[in-house]
């Protein structure tokens, strides 16, 4: 062995090694690709997926049969809706990679496999109607689902994603709701999720269990500083973060103010304006500003204007605005 070695389990360490800070540079190491564990609901179950491998969660009280139900810590949700688009019938639990996904819910991510649309908004999977379920019923071929990061009570510094199914989107919003009018944040209590026992599908159920005491609400603080949250929650990717949008800030809304100011400057050519974009205030061009003085002189009138130069009230389509009552944003 060379003399400038020291065996690694010396109890004699190198001078830089004491008191030395603790980084994450071992995380280079990590391949990107092993990802982090999600719990799956699949069949009315749960289960960590992790690696590829699917464990089924046992129940505590009977370990021969899945768990029912679990206890969890939310640690933070993704203030949008995620979307994932599959070409082939998506089953809940699959580790099959989406065609299209978008973490925000406005655009698809720039490395989905197929982008379908440039934005999400106008999407031809993203329309109602365009997925028909086995019951017959109506549904959107690209699926939206909460994205949330959370951890077990008795191990908060490990990071799960699960995703929030459209039909389990009410119940989570009626727990934000409950949750708010008592002052408590999410990551401050455990969380029970359940299954709906009179749904078909998995469609999940929050319940308070009770607050974490001081000592857990602190390892939550340092677990949310984790990179991997993000990661989970779709607001960081392996190369960054991903650029900051809201649900308002569509391009649909950008098309839209941009057709409006040219149908001020164009009144004629207003009325063909059509689009499909959040509300839209009036132009200023088409209030009569100089009205009121104008009439204040009647010695002196001002002169008739020319017909073109009095702009033709503004004719513009009504909005069409798609609301999702489902679309919950928590308050971190």
């Amino acid at each position: 062995m060379a003399t400038n070695i020291i065996p690694f389990e010396s109890k004699t360490l190198p001078a830089y090694l004491k008191g030395v800070e603790k980084t994450a540079i071992n995380d280079d190491l990590v391949s990107s690709g092993a990802g982090f564990p999600v719990i799956s609901i699949k069949g009315k179950t749960f289960a960590i997926v992790r690696a590829g491998e699917r464990e089924i969660l046992p129940n505590p009280k009977d370990p021969d049969s899945p768990a029912t139900n679990i206890d969890v810590v939310l640690l933070k949700a993704n203030k949008g809706l995620s979307k994932l688009y599959y070409a082939k019938k998506y089953e809940e639990g699959s580790d099959d990679k989406p065609l299209c996904y978008s973490s925000d819910g406005i655009k698809p991510n720039a490395d989905a496999q197929e982008i379908q649309n440039p934005v999400c908004a106008t999407c031809r999977h993203n329309e109602w109607g365009s997925r028909i379920t086995d019951a017959g019923k109506k549904g959107k071929a690209c699926q939206d689902n909460k994205r949330l990061a959370m951890t077990t009570p008795d191990q908060l510094n490990e990071p799960y994603l699960m995703r929030v199914p459209p039909a389990s989107l009410g119940n989570l919003t009626e727990y934000a709701q409950f949750l708010a009018k008592r002052g408590v944040k999410y990551n401050m209590v455990v969380t029970k999720i359940s299954f709906d026992p009179d749904a078909a599908t998995p469609k999940l159920m929050f319940k308070a269990v009770g607050l974490l005491d001081d000592a857990a609400y602190a390892q939550v603080q340092e677990s949310l500083k984790l990179d991997v949250v993000e990661m989970i929650t779709g607001e960081r990717t392996d190369n960054g973060f991903i650029e900051p949008t809201t649900p308002n800030e569509s391009e649909a809304k950008q098309v839209a103010e941009k057709v409006v100011a040219a149908a001020a400057a164009k009144p004629a050519a207003a009325t063909t304006a059509k689009f499909v974009a959040p509300e839209v205030k009036p132009v200023e061009a088409a209030k009569p500003a100089a009205a009121t003085p104008a009439a204040a002189k009647p010695a002196a009138p001002a002169p008739a204007a020319p017909a073109t130069a009095k702009p033709a009230a503004v004719s513009v389509e009504e909005p069409e605005i798609e609301v999702d009552l489902d679309n919950l944003s928590f308050d971190d």
